[in-house]
């Protein structure tokens, strides 16, 4: 019985560790967020102070400094809590299923570092079943001197499209400076 809530929990916690790194800021070489991602065949490690699984609920929150680093990509926040569907796995035993994550959650504050790019902001959620990422709360993109500031980031991963959103008492400022950006 313990074997089986534990290789369930160890399941999950993978599963959550390959979402959290690599889909959320898809690889996308053409586009202004390139280097934000990382070979999802890559190992995952997520280091934190706790983890919970509350199985009944289809989740799992790792908390107190969370750091996910896949390849080049490190994310860094203070909760990170993931949501997931039982599904029946082709293989598994009685009683065994397979998660597949739907959701996650990072509460800040939130920095993704990729190679030369940063992304930062107060929270990030990204929803597998849209293919979207939300960066929201102060957010800020860099690579190298290049820095684009608003208050939402919202990153259509099947398309590559991003779009920085101006907050109530601010508007999307991006500094760009000749010579800096992408690697060639």
């Amino acid at each position: 019985m313990h074997s089986n809530a534990f290789s369930r929990i160890m399941r999950i916690a993978l599963a959550a560790a390959m979402f959290a790194a690599a889909p959320a800021l898809a690889q996308n070489p053409d586009s202004a967020f390139g280097g934000l991602g990382s070979n999802s065949t890559d190992p995952i490690r997520i280091d934190a102070d706790q983890l919970n699984v509350f199985d009944r609920e289809n989740r799992a929150v790792y908390s107190g400094n969370v750091v996910a680093v896949q390849g080049d990509t490190t994310i860094r926040c203070t909760q990170l809590t993931i949501f997931f569907d039982r599904q029946p796995t082709a293989g598994a035993g009685d009683g065994e299923a397979g998660d597949s994550i739907n959701r996650i959650e990072c509460v800040g504050p939130v920095t993704i570092m990729s190679r030369d790019q940063v992304a930062t902001g107060a929270n990030a959620v990204y929803d597998r079943q849209i293919g979207q990422m939300v960066i929201t709360g102060d957010v800020a993109l860099s690579q190298g001197q290049n820095v684009t500031r608003g208050e939402r980031l919202v990153y259509d991963i099947d398309r590559g499209i991003a779009n920085v959103e101006a907050g109530r008492s601010q508007r999307v400022r991006g500094l760009f400076v000749p010579g800096q950006g992408q690697s060639r």
